[in-house]
């Protein structure tokens, strides 16, 4: 291959899905890595352009059949019998499905799933448990309302792995104030989480990407109780060869991976750590973990899900190109692209806050959700497969599809306004956390007020400047559309 810019390879692909099945693309961030010491973990959620997000705040509540019973599907598990409450993303009518991102009461985080996929010979000893297994679909919503710490989620989700089988392949991410869990089923049985080094950052798009394990390390890892000795008795690992790799053992790696999954990681490493020296033919090769060449932000992890290959020869978007080989990253079926934040020195209301832009994260407006509001406004919680007026995702993705029908001329209009809002959104932040700060000790009623009345003024605020946009390009249309048919006399 041919040695490109660095943005021109971040991402690869083959084909476009209509379902979740080879999407998103995932971020995650130790705290030592940023630069205010939280941590960071991010994901895009790419879908078939027909679903739709909206918001769920779920309650506590009594489980009266003490199991969580999956709708589209026969998976059951044992869940507590009170729930803790928790916020969710789902694209679907059901908000028991497809959770995607939120945080519990606990202030646990939780960001699922990352679609992987196991090889064939694994598959072949250890095959998915099709109807009753895990799925994509389930977990979240089975897990989150069940944990209080990102490790407690990790151990949950690999015991649910264990028991009762997978019909899927996926990667899931937990965060609390002592860090971040990666977890990575393979096959239908086994696991392997790993615990992201507080002074690294890791990155994937549609693979299992760790690989080493050690059990007696059981602060950074934890892992199905036969992961290796399954592996050896089926010849997919041969002690004489090495230290076990997972990823070698369990993980697929074809020539797809090769063009869809691997270039994402090499360039995004690439971005962040621009002095490595891998090459994207390394594949598998890459590092799992690495450090960033400057401290990280929640603004880096925006851009880096903005990207696609942007102002290179493989934009397909700035050569009008749909038949572009390579995947961006920021692609129109992308539901949402989130990246939820873990201050830990702040309270738990304002230190859990998670940034959301509904669609393509490059048309798209990120607006911060806090841990601690208490409701959302009645557009971000509606939305069905019609477009409407009154749903706030339906709002973003008529931007974006206007901008689309001539990204050249009119994406620069909306990355001007979206980008003068989220800065003016952040100054606004700061002034609120600070009086959050001086009230919610002794003057929580206020505090709390001053936290939704943020809230409701920034989720409005984006609503209204989606609606100006929308406006201008129309106007924009208007006269690009007369101008085109004129049939004036001169």
């Amino acid at each position: 291959m041919q040695k490109r810019t660095i943005v021109s390879l971040v991402a690869a692909s083959l084909f476009l899905t209509t379902s979740t099945a080879l999407a998103c693309t995932t971020v995650l961030v130790g705290k030592d890595q940023t630069v205010d010491g939280s941590y960071l973990v991010g994901r895009t959620v790419d879908a078939g352009v027909k679903d739709v997000c909206r918001m769920v705040l779920h309650p506590r509540r009594e489980n009266k059949t003490g199991k969580y019973i999956s709708s589209c599907d026969k998976f059951t598990y044992p869940i507590p019998k009170k729930s803790l409450a928790y916020s969710s993303v789902p694209h679907l009518e059901d908000s028991n499905l497809w959770g995607e991102v939120g945080f519990n009461e606990a202030g646990v985080g939780m960001s699922a799933t990352e679609t992987i996929i196991p090889s064939a010979a694994v598959l072949a000893v250890d095959p998915f448990v099709k109807d009753t297994g895990a799925a994509e679909s389930t977990i979240f919503n089975c897990v989150l309302p069940s944990v209080h710490t990102a490790r407690e989620g990790a151990a949950l989700l690999g015991k649910i792995v264990e028991e009762a089988g997978t019909s899927e392949g996926f990667g899931v991410a937990f965060v609390d104030t002592t860090g971040i869990w990666y977890l990575e089923s393979a096959g239908g049985h086994r696991y392997l989480a790993v615990k992201v080094p507080d002074n690294k950052y890791f990155v994937t798009g549609n693979q299992g990407r760790l690989r080493d394990y050690d059990p007696q390390d059981r602060a950074n890892y934890m892992g199905s109780k036969d992961l290796i000795s399954f592996a050896e008795k089926h010849n997919l690992y041969n002690p004489q060869e090495g230290a076990f790799n997972f990823n070698k053992a369990y993980m697929n790696d074809t020539d797809k991976d090769h063009t869809y999954s691997y270039p994402r990681v090499w360039a995004m490493q690439h971005l962040l750590t621009p002095g490595i020296t891998t090459k994207v033919e390394d594949g598998a090769k890459c590092p799992v973990f690495l450090a960033a060449e400057k401290k990280l932000s929640v603004n880096d992890v925006k851009e880096v899900f903005r990207n696609h290959y942007t102002g290179t020869e493989h934009d397909p978007y700035l050569h009008s190109n749909p038949q572009e080989p390579y995947r961006p990253i920021s692609v129109f079926r992308c539901l949402n692209a989130h990246i939820q934040q873990v201050r830990p020195e702040l309270p738990l209301a304002i230190g859990r806050v998670t940034y959301i832009a509904f669609g393509m994260p490059s048309l798209g407006l990120y607006i911060p959700y806090y841990q601690g509001l208490e409701s959302y406004l009645p557009a971000y919680t509606k939305g069905s497969q019609e477009a409407s007026d009154d749903s706030a995702f339906w709002k973003y993705r008529k931007v974006q599809t206007l901008a689309m029908s001539n990204y050249n001329s009119y994406a620069p209009i909306v990355q001007k306004a979206y980008a003068d809002f989220e800065a003016a959104t952040a100054v606004k932040q700061a002034k609120m956390e600070k009086g959050y700060l001086e009230l919610y000790r002794s003057k929580p009623a206020q505090a709390q007020k001053l936290l939704q009345n943020f809230e409701n003024e920034v989720m409005q605020g984006g609503l209204d400047v989606a609606d100006r946009v929308a406006n201008k390009i129309i106007t924009q249309m208007t006269y690009d559309v007369g101008n085109k048919y004129l049939f004036h006399r001169e």
